[in-house]
């Protein structure tokens, strides 16, 4: 099979011919350090060109997806033209939105967050960035046409923004505030995520206008869980994210109805995964192998006939442990969530420094050859991590 064929098939529940791969998505990317690592180790000459500067990994590098044999490209939205970011005397770095982030070894944390109050008619007077700049869609159209037409790639959008209503809700009022926001201003949390949901949903219209007829999916990244239970409750969630999302994915699907909605998600979300198929969620990527009730078996058994399964392949122990680890757990997902189709495999999360190049390249070289459909059950030495 092509490699477009073969994702169609893999996202309807059809078997293809083996399993598909992924790299460079929105949650398969590879941090700068280990970018270099890999490319050293390939002989490769590392990209010049950051297609997202300032981020912990910045670089794209197609050589290394020809080489595994990747079945993706990945539109990424560009930069704004009437934008630079600028620093202040204390050493903050200001984005577009107004937030504030300092570099802490190769990771930017945020300093600071431009709602400082709690005024409601400070979200009023909030204008966030300048969502029409030509310069993030400049020549995206093109690009993915030229994909389309003259390479057998399957085509998805990566995630305009890194995070969704939760996160820039923090990013702009401080975490703290998110969580005490839902209990003790409830007022200033609705107003609030109602106007990133108004923010986000145009953005994401905007990036994806121009290159829709020639996507399979849309990419939306959000972190719900943590290790061992949600960062919120259900009913929680339900009260005042479930109805936001809602409404921008019902938005994005006027401008690409052809495409599926996939979103990523880390920790334990066994308990919210009802509620995002529930409003319209196609594929679900992260799959945490080690966070509290996320076993790869039990998700397929559970929720495989509505969604689809992306990643999974754990990065906490199984990657950068022995190379047996990393086989062993790749071949654990291909069987568990791959039978009848409906399973990518990728990494649960960005490829992080304390992975081995070895173990990078057997986690893919196992994908292809032992996910070959029909599917075998694997051989397990040891239980799982």
């Amino acid at each position: 099979m092509k490699h477009r064929e073969r994702v169609i098939y893999a996202i309807n529940h059809k078997e293809p011919d083996r399993v598909p791969i992924d790299l460079w998505g929105s949650d398969s990317r590879l941090i700068n350090d280990f970018y270099f690592k890999v490319a050293d180790h390939l002989n490769l000459e590392p990209l010049k060109n950051k297609i997202r500067p300032g981020k912990s990994a910045e670089y794209v590098d197609y050589r290394i997806s020809d080489y595994i044999d990747s079945d993706f490209r990945h539109i990424v939205i560009g930069r704004p033209k009437n934008f630079t970011s600028y620093k202040d005397e204390e050493g903050n770095i200001y984005d577009e939105w107004g937030i504030g982030y300092k570099l802490k070894g190769m990771y930017p944390f945020i300093s600071r967050h431009p709602l400082q109050n709690d005024d409601l008619s400070d979200i009023d007077n909030y204008e966030g960035p300048l969502i029409r700049d030509s310069g993030r869609i400049e020549g995206l159209k093109d690009q993915a046409e030229n994909w389309s037409k003259n390479t057998d790639y399957c085509i998805t959008t990566t995630g305009p923004i890194s995070g969704f209503i939760m996160e820039f809700y923090q990013y702009l009022h401080g975490t703290e505030n998110f969580f005490t926001d839902l209990y003790l201003n409830v007022k200033f949390a609705e107003k609030l995520i109602d106007k990133l949901t108004e923010i986000i949903a145009d953005l994401y219209m905007f990036f994806i206008e121009p290159v829709a007829p020639y996507i399979t999916w849309i990419e939306f990244e959000s972190d719900f869980g943590t290790q061992d239970r949600p960062f919120i409750s259900r009913e929680l969630f339900r009260k005042f994210l479930k109805k936001p999302m809602s409404i921008v994915f019902s938005q994005v699907k006027k401008i690409a109805p052809n495409a599926k909605i996939f979103l990523h998600s880390c920790g334990s979300i066994r308990e919210l995964i009802p509620d995002f198929i529930d409003i319209g969620v196609d594929i679900l990527s992260g799959l945490q192998p080690l966070a509290s009730r996320m076993n790869s078996l039990e998700l397929k058994k559970e929720f495989g006939k509505d969604l689809v399964f992306h990643g999974g392949v754990d990065i906490q122990k199984a990657l950068c442990g022995s190379i047996d680890d990393t086989i062993e757990e790749t071949k654990r997902k291909i069987f568990d969530y791959g039978s009848g189709g409906g399973y990518i495999c990728g990494p649960s999360n960005h490829f992080q420094i304390d992975v081995p190049v070895e173990n990078f390249l057997a986690m893919y070289k196992t994908a292809v050859n032992f996910g070959m459909y029909p599917l075998s059950p694997p051989i397990i030495l040891k239980p799982s991590f």
